[in-house]
């Protein structure tokens, strides 16, 4: 018997990569045909100092509850710091290229195991669009079970509800399911619902994202379940 009966993965920084700004800006400036040069630096400069701009900062916080608060608040953020229309646009979109959002290296594998011991999967993410097909391109698609995405159903973390509505679909009380994550702020919350809640430490380079933890708690020998109260 395993540790667990399902795992509960984060999208962005758990189980693929998240770029930092100035990747994204140039990405966005390549796919208009635009090369890298000192401008991206300018553009992360303004974005960056207008982002606790009291109004943006507020857009941003039901910002994926929807595709439309997401647009609208990026799109504020994109026009007071300067962004031309063209490459607000294409920095809106970015995020839905497969190619820059890549699988960390181990996720498969990862995957792949705790298929094997019988665990289902889902994928929890804050997110304003369909993340399903970039998963199916990149090989994840069969081996995930359900998907919760904030943008479908109104609600994001670490409101409590996602994670509520995340078990009742996959039909398990919460201390037979580990939520898998990298922000304490967010994916923590899940440890409120009852849930083993495992951070893994964020990544600023892509590389092994060190799941193989996630397959030794699952398999139980992180000695999660059954430890006394400290």
């Amino acid at each position: 018997m395993t540790a667990f009966d399902a795992v509960i993965f984060d999208w962005s920084g758990t189980l693929v990569h998240d770029p930092p700004l100035r990747d994204r800006v140039a990405a966005a400036g390549a796919r208009l045909g635009r090369p890298d040069s000192p401008e991206a630096d300018r553009i992360c400069d303004a974005l960056a100092r207008h982002e606790n701009d009291p109004d943006i900062a507020a857009a941003q916080l039901e910002a994926d509850t929807s595709s439309a608060k997401y647009c609208a608040a990026e799109t504020l953020h994109f026009d007071r710091a300067g962004l031309d229309e063209e490459l607000a646009e294409s920095l809106l979109h970015v995020d839905e290229d497969p190619a820059f959002r890549p699988l960390y290296p181990d996720a498969l594998p990862a995957l792949r195991r705790l298929k094997e011991f019988g665990c289902r999967i889902a994928v929890l993410s804050d997110i304003h669009f369909d993340i399903r097909p970039l998963l199916k391109e990149q090989g994840a698609g069969d081996l995930i079970d359900d998907y919760v995405l904030s943008f479908e159903h109104g609600v994001q973390k670490p409101d409590p509800r996602i994670f509520e509505l995340a078990l009742a679909r996959l039909e398990l009380p919460a201390h037979r399911v580990l939520m898998v994550g990298d922000r304490s702020t967010h994916d923590g919350a899940a440890a409120e619902c009852g849930m083993a809640t495992l951070l893994l430490p964020r990544l600023q380079a892509f590389g092994c994202r060190g799941l193989s933890m996630v397959e030794n708690l699952v398999q139980g020998h992180g000695n999660v379940q059954g430890q006394g109260q400290g």
